[in-house]
């Protein structure tokens, strides 16, 4: 078995690595340019122009952009585990430079439908590449080596949604921005294809292929239930959902807070955005260190609890700053927002909450992965897509809801992040020490939880 305090980044130059690293990163680049350059034209454009509720949009979005996730990544894995991953992330890649040429010609016409339609359509690409990039990793990697590998994707992949949300928010603001994403997008698409044809051979691991079922609504039943039966997987599912909860409602509201809660503009934004996804790299890339190579849930469970503090430590934050004075009528950029009290503070919380997210995360993929059995890790991932993208939606549905009661988007932060208590007792309920595993096993969050 590899060394796992060896340095991760050695597997930066191994083949069976770098390929998928490359275009998962790209991939994941790509959709935030076209998806963060939408909604940043919805938050600072077409919002004061038309009177739309840029939050509202905002969650719609976010929730447009996975529900493909929920409908198509079980059949995309009952397809994976029956064919070569690799072949078919070839395929894959190629249908997304497609998908770019037609998202350039929507950014052009700036028709809404036809954005959120092509939104949807983006969000089906990845829901089909999602089963392999995960599936594939346990065929690439040795066992000691599953937690960097994934703490390197999920490192990577928070770092290219950092730079697509920069790129997507400041080029659609400018004067050539349109055409700039526009080419931009199917580069990189290109590229993404290109690193894709160096990927290794992943052949299927099971003595005959599942059958494929394309009604999507009954396989979405037969790969939950299927994977319901495999405890120890689903129980990481579980978890790994309730992060992305938490992860949807931050990305798709951190644009309206900016705006209204702190009365900052774009420029702003993108610095929280910066923060949170930095964050989640930091603790991600940490993880290889810190765990030795081991997915350690009961660790899981104490970020999960420093998520839910520096949830609630935001929204305090958040008030003295408003408290110390009041926000001034025309947005603040980054200079007079930094003058202003509890300005640092917040963005350490972002940070803080952001680093124990990628804490979190990682040692819960790499569980689900080696959980899994060998020949239906493509239905297992896609069962993990299908409750990531169900819990997903429903943070946007009861962010919009929130929002429409009322609620401001500090306060909202702060409620879905205490759900982080209770996700840190049944995350640790199968760990065989510590406090939080048996706290978690007293309230019927172990074996019988």
């Amino acid at each position: 078995m590899t060394d796992p305090t060896s340095s991760p980044l050695r597997l930066l130059g191994e083949r069976r690595f770098w390929p998928l690293f490359g275009a998962q990163a790209l991939g994941a680049f790509n959709d935030q340019v076209f998806k963060t350059g939408f909604v940043s034209l919805i938050t600072f454009r077409l919002a004061d122009l038309h009177g739309l509720n840029a939050g509202f949009h905002n969650a719609f979005a976010a929730g447009l952009f996975i529900l493909p996730f929920a409908l198509f990544a079980p059949t995309a894995g009952q397809i994976a585990d029956g064919m070569d991953k690799g072949l078919m992330m070839k395929r894959v890649k190629a249908a997304e430079i497609v998908l770019m040429l037609l998202a350039a010609l929507a950014y052009h016409l700036q028709n809404l439908t036809l954005l959120y339609g092509l939104l949807f359509l983006m969000g089906a690409q990845s829901a089909v590449f999602s089963p392999i990039k995960y599936g594939i990793l346990p065929q690439y990697l040795k066992p000691g080596e599953l937690v960097a590998g994934n703490g390197l994707i999920q490192a990577a992949t928070f770092l290219a949604i950092l730079f697509g949300q920069i790129a997507g928010a400041k080029l659609v603001l400018s004067e050539a921005g349109v055409t700039i994403i526009s080419v931009l997008v199917v580069l990189v698409a290109v590229a993404g294809w290109l690193f894709s044809l160096k990927t290794p051979p992943a052949p299927p691991l099971g003595a005959s292929p599942p059958r494929v079922d394309w009604v999507f609504p009954r396989a979405v039943w037969s790969v939950i239930r299927e994977t319901r039966r495999n405890r120890p997987a689903f129980k990481a599912i579980l978890n790994i959902a309730w992060f992305w909860f938490l992860g949807a409602t931050y990305m798709a509201l951190v644009l309206p807070f900016a705006k209204e809660s702190l009365g900052a503009d774009e420029n702003v934004s993108v610095i929280l955005l910066a923060a949170f996804s930095i964050g989640v790299a930091l603790g991600s890339a940490a993880c290889a260190r810190l765990y030795k190579g081991e997915a350690r849930v009961d660790l899981a469970g104490w970020a999960a609890v420093g998520m839910a503090v520096l949830a609630i430590l935001l929204f305090f934050a958040t008030k003295a700053y408003q408290a110390a004075a009041p926000l001034p009528e025309a947005l603040m950029g980054p200079a007079a927002f930094w003058t202003r009290a509890w300005a640092w503070a917040i963005l350490l919380c972002f940070v803080g909450l952001a680093a124990a997210a990628g804490l979190y995360i990682t040692p819960l993929n790499a569980r689900m992965q080696t959980a899994a059995e060998p020949e239906a890790r493509g239905r297992v991932v896609a069962a993990s897509n299908v409750l990531d993208s169900l819990l997903m939606v429903l943070s946007s549905v009861a962010a919009m809801g929130l929002i429409a009661a009322g609620l401001s988007h500090e306060a909202i932060f702060a409620l879905v992040g205490a759900t982080g208590f209770l996700a840190a007792l049944w995350a640790a309920a199968d760990a065989p020490q510590g406090i939080l595993g048996r706290i978690g096993r007293a309230v019927g969050f172990g074996e019988r939880g």
